[in-house]
């Protein structure tokens, strides 16, 4: 399921105007909660207690779109706020929050049925897990909630076996992007985020030599020292704590070599060699199961292999596009090893209208999930921008290689000229996706991808959940769940067909 950050819980503010009015003028005296903006605004119940100013909790659970829970057992109250939790027991003045204590400044009071919360409550643990400011202004009778812009709290370099893993702590959900500009660095920006006074960096490891964390004019900037054993990097964003994870690694994969033709001269044999005729709007889907053979790829904790999920999926997928009204082929049908720069020659040769390449995500730790949906971005504008992609653009840090080919026809930029066509693709699949499907959607991407780079078609690759987690490792061993996954991968490209024929109209 798509991750509720703290940030998402202030816009709830506009829709919950109405629906505490009722409850807060039971009580007869009410403090108005908003935003810096100022109305519509949320009534909050009060009452004094001990000289201090309470506030009922119900009221202000439906102010920040929040929900309690009461436990009988140990008769706590739990205030869920995005993905913070507030424990609290009638009569203390500590509460927890997630798994540290706060002081609340003042005891939980339980009256009129109700649970009553101090002002140390709402500008101390409330505030915090909104990531806001909330102030009490008692002459005005309000609450007022300034949002605080995301944060970068720290920076901790740690070994995870394959390379170093550079941490960011964060507060709330900042957009991010991820850039290699030069061999040497790895660039990371979090636009519009802020930076406390001071930041500690930890020492240098074998793969980062450094990391210097600056304010610049659009927000934060982090560049990342790399050394001569740093070759490529990964980009996660996690929770529980929220966090940026940048892995550096040794090995990078090299650059995909251009197939040999049997007819260099031209782009496709004559008519009478290829699978299929050129058709008229999208017709054709060629279907890409990752891995197989002698590369099992990512391998689950209970021993499911991710060459068997993709090719599970395929064939849920070319059933699925069978009854949009596609033809679809597959560029394995079996346990088979299929070289990476065959499967787009098997793809043209086919004459695909479109490219779909299937994958499972994996990460060092168990902690990622989601799925998501990428197409081809060339090295040279490999930066992707969290404003437009979430922030899941992941590029690699490459030296340069020579041609391993020469004199021949270079397959892998064919994709170039469709990448527009190619996000659109990406972008009705991951919709459909996410409308269907109980996973955490990690958005669309570009990302330089060997597999799609020779593809001449719109071509996009799917991630359809983590191996490497245990719970998504369960969803995809379950038929029900890729049957589900490989319908919803059919309405989009029947949506992206759809569209593309309007547009050509």
């Amino acid at each position: 399921m798509e991750a509720k950050h703290r940030l998402s819980v202030l816009p709830a503010l506009w829709a919950v105007a109405l629906v505490v009015l009722s409850a807060a003028a039971a009580c007869g005296q009410v403090a108005r909660f908003e935003t810096e903006e100022g109305e519509p605004y949320a009534r909050i119940g009060t009452r004094s207690e001990g000289g201090q100013t309470y506030f009922r909790l119900a009221d202000l659970a439906a102010a920040v779109d929040g929900i309690r829970y009461w436990n009988a057992d140990n008769r706590k109250m739990t205030l869920s706020v995005g993905e913070s939790r507030i424990s609290m027991t009638n009569g203390s003045r500590f509460g927890v929050l997630d798994t540290e204590v706060r002081n609340l400044r003042a005891p939980v009071v339980f009256a009129e049925s109700e649970f009553w919360v101090s002002q140390g409550f709402v500008a101390g643990p409330l505030a915090e897990a909104m990531n806001a400011e909330i102030e009490w202004q008692p002459r005005d009778g309000a609450l007022r909630v300034r949002e605080l812009r995301p944060a970068i709290e720290s920076v901790v370099l740690r070994d995870a076996g394959e390379g170093t893993v550079v941490e960011f702590g964060l507060t709330g959900d900042p957009a991010y992007n991820a850039r290699s500009r030069t061999r040497s660095t790895i660039e990371v920006m979090f636009p519009g985020a802020r930076l406390p006074d001071s930041l500690a960096v930890a020492q240098a490891t074998p793969h980062v030599s450094g990391v210097i964390v600056e304010v610049s004019p659009d927000g934060v900037r982090a560049e990342i020292a790399v050394t001569e054993q740093a070759a490529s990097y990964d980009v996660e964003l996690l929770n529980d704590p929220r966090r940026l994870e940048v892995l550096v690694k040794s090995g990078y994969e090299a650059a995909t070599p251009a197939p040999r033709l049997r007819d260099a001269k031209r782009l496709l044999p004559n008519a009478t060699d290829v699978l299929g005729l050129p058709g008229l709007g999208t017709e054709t889907v060629m279907i890409d199961p990752g891995h197989g053979g002698s590369d099992p790829g990512s391998v689950g904790r209970s021993g499911l292999k991710e060459k068997d999920v993709t090719l599970s999926f395929a064939r849920e997928l070319a059933e699925a596009l069978q009854r949009e009204g596609f033809y679809a082929f597959m560029t394995r049908s079996s346990d088979s090893f299929v070289p990476e720069h065959r499967r787009a020659e098997i793809a043209n040769l086919a004459v695909a209208d479109v490219f779909v390449s299937v994958q499972c995500g994996a990460w060092y730790s168990g902690w990622a999930s989601g799925f998501s949906v990428c197409y081809y971005e060339p090295p040279a504008s490999s930066g992707r921008s969290g404003l437009a992609s979430g922030g899941r653009g992941l590029p690699r840090l490459r030296a340069d290689a020579a041609d391993p080919v020469k004199d021949e026809l270079r397959w892998d930029r064919l994709q170039e000229d469709h990448i527009g066509e190619s996000r659109a693709l990406a972008r009705a699949i991951s919709s459909r996706m996410r409308d269907a499907l109980d996973l955490r959607n990690r958005g669309v991407a570009g990302r330089d991808l060997g597999v799609l780079s020779g593809c001449s078609m719109p071509a996009v690759q799917i991630e359809i959940g983590y191996l490497t987690n245990r719970d998504e490792e369960i969803l995809l061993s379950d038929e029900g769940f890729l049957r589900d996954a490989a319908r919803a991968v059919a309405r989009g490209v029947a949506a992206y067909r759809a569209a593309a024929e309007e547009r050509n109209r």
